[in-house]
This record gives C-alpha cells, sequence and structure tokens, in this order.
C-alpha cells in the first residue's frame, strides 16, 4: 500500500469526458459536485449532447445546452452537440474512442454521476500510479456495499462505468461484437466463473445480443473478464448515481446497489494497493452481496437497474 500524494505531482490533470442527455436538475447536481473539486481549474472537460430521440425531447435538450454554454470553473471547456440522438451506448463508445484517440488517458462521467469533492485527487493519483500497470484496465469512484466494507481501495476482475477513468492501453481491448466475446468466454472455459463473478453479466450480454437491450457497459466489462484485467475501486464510494427516477430512461426507482448520496466519503482515500489481484475477502463479500439480492422478482428488478449504467 502507498500514499497517493507520495508518489503524484502532476502538472497537468486528465481530462474529464461527460456524456449528458436532457435530464437538466439532475445534471445541474452533478456539475455542482464536480466543481466542488479544487482540482477543476485544471482539468479540461469535454462534453457530449446527444441529440433528441423525438421531437419531444428537442426543448429539454436545448435547454440542457443553453446550461452547458455558460459553465465556468474548469481550465477549458469543448462542447460535442451532436445532430441525431446515437443511443446510449453508441454515443459512450464514440465519444469514449474520439477521447483517446486525442488523450493518453481520460475519465468519463454520465450526467447522473454525484461525485465527492475528493474523487478527481483519487483518479487522478490512481490513474497516475498504475499508467503502466498493463493488469489494471480502468479505475472507479465507485464502491460496491459490501459487508464488511473494505478498508481499503480494492480490485475486481472486469471493469465499470460509473465515473470510469481509463487510458488508451485499456481501452484498446474494448470490444463492440458481444457474439464474439460470449465465443471468447465459451473457449476460455470461463463460463461457469463468468456467471458466478458477473452481477447476472452473463444474461445482459445475451440480451445485448439479442437486441433487448443497449448496452455498451456490459460489453465493456466482458472484454477486461476475458482479458483478465481488473478495475480499482474504493474503499468508501466517491460517486454515486442519482439517475433514479421517473425521467431516467432505464433506471425508474432506488436500489440499495445505486448507493445514496450521504454514502459519499467525506474523506480523501489515502493509499493504493501494490498487488493487483481480487482478494478472497472481496470476492466472497460480492458473493455475499449477491446472494442477499438473489430473490428472483428482486433479482430481475436489479439486472435491469445494473443494464441502466452500462
Amino acid at each position: 500500500m502507498v500514499t497517493p500524494a507520495e508518489q503524484f505531482n502532476a502538472k497537468e490533470y486528465a481530462p474529464v469526458v461527460l456524456f449528458t442527455y436532457k435530464r437538466l436538475p439532475i445534471l445541474k447536481r452533478v456539475v455542482a459536485s464536480l466543481l466542488s473539486n479544487e482540482e477543476c481549474p485544471r482539468t479540461p472537460l469535454t462534453v457530449y449532447s446527444d441529440g433528441p430521440k423525438t421531437e419531444g425531447d428537442e426543448p429539454a435538450v436545448k435547454e440542457t445546452r443553453a446550461y452547458l454554454k455558460v459553465l465556468t470553473g474548469f481550465k477549458s471547456i469543448e462542447f460535442i452537440f451532436r445532430d441525431r440522438n446515437l443511443g446510449l451506448a453508441q454515443s459512450f463508445i464514440q465519444g469514449i474512442t474520439e477521447t483517446l484517440q486525442r488523450h493518453q488517458q481520460a475519465i468519463f462521467l454520465e450526467d447522473d454521476n454525484l461525485l465527492s469533492k475528493h474523487f478527481l485527487s483519487f483518479i487522478n493519483q490512481a490513474l497516475d500510479y498504475y499508467k503502466n500497470n498493463e493488469k489494471v484496465i480502468c479505475l472507479s469512484g465507485f464502491s460496491f456495499p459490501l459487508k464488511p466494507a473494505p478498508k481499503q481501495p480494492y480490485f475486481l476482475r472486469g471493469a465499470e462505468t460509473w465515473s470510469m477513468a481509463t487510458w488508451q492501453r485499456g481501452w484498446k481491448y474494448f470490444c463492440a461484437d458481444g457474439k464474439k466475446l460470449l465465443a471468447d468466454i465459451e473457449s476460455q472455459g470461463l463460463t461457469e466463473k463468468f456467471s458466478s463473478d458477473g452481477f447476472g453479466f452473463d444474461r445482459m450480454l445475451k440480451r445485448q445480443i439479442n437486441g433487448e437491450i443497449d448496452s455498451w457497459g456490459v460489453r465493456w466489462w466482458t472484454s477486461a473478464f476475458v482479458n483478465d484485467k481488473y478495475c480499482l475501486y474504493p474503499e468508501k464510494p466517491l460517486c454515486v448515481s442519482v439517475g433514479y427516477g421517473s425521467d431516467s430512461v432505464h433506471n425508474a426507482s432506488y436500489s440499495p446497489i445505486l448507493r445514496r448520496p450521504s454514502d459519499l466519503s467525506d474523506k480523501p482515500i489515502v493509499g493504493l494497493p501494490d498487488a493487483v489481484v481480487e482478494k478472497a475477502e472481496i470476492s466472497l463479500a460480492v458473493r455475499r452481496m449477491n446472494q442477499s439480492l438473489a430473490h428472483p422478482s428482486l433479482w430481475r428488478r436489479l439486472i435491469n437497474k445494473i443494464a441502466a449504467r452500462f
């Protein structure tokens, strides 16, 4: 375990990329939480705004863009306003790919990622510390509600989408072809492990292949999983989702796995693990969490909610 500040002395901070659509009240909360990070004046911001899906969506999209155009508080701000609606998956895939063609590393936020004031510090320090470690594919400010609660940042095999940061070298593993990913799982003899470790991602991947869900994240997670790559999570959440509600495309109600704003850490994360492994106690805690949600009807609702974050 190392203290991040002992290893990190950045002259420039990683760019932040924010994906938005039409949920202005939530977006305002998210931007305010991002601006609570003292690194923002040294952080470039890029905003991707997806085009309206229907004529009825146009006023909300225009209102959101008008708010974005007067944002201040960042080193620079670039706007990419789509003329047409790409949809959740293609919007993220295209935006992440474009960004990492221009930058070695970047931080990617959804418009419902409410952040701790310590988020940028943790992510930037971890980006620097693991930049040459091929085992680490991404970082996240999210943290699962595990019991017992972790006492330090931890690794899980796979990837994350909420408040996700990665490098060019990490995103090169992303495969958009769900059928190929499923074939890789089967050919590597990983079917059972994929099913037990993946929060229901085996079913989600098949639904994505069948066109039942618009999910980029299940392909991102699976891409990491088949390549034996790992994601770093803080022991306490530096990001929670506030995207559930009637105006959400996917998430209609709260689930315990999403965490609440009151769960956000009010203290900085002070250490990073050297060993890139999924520890046995973390694996056990994840399985216990999954088992606690094993009731069929609850599990189906949860899978739908997890699909929304992807």
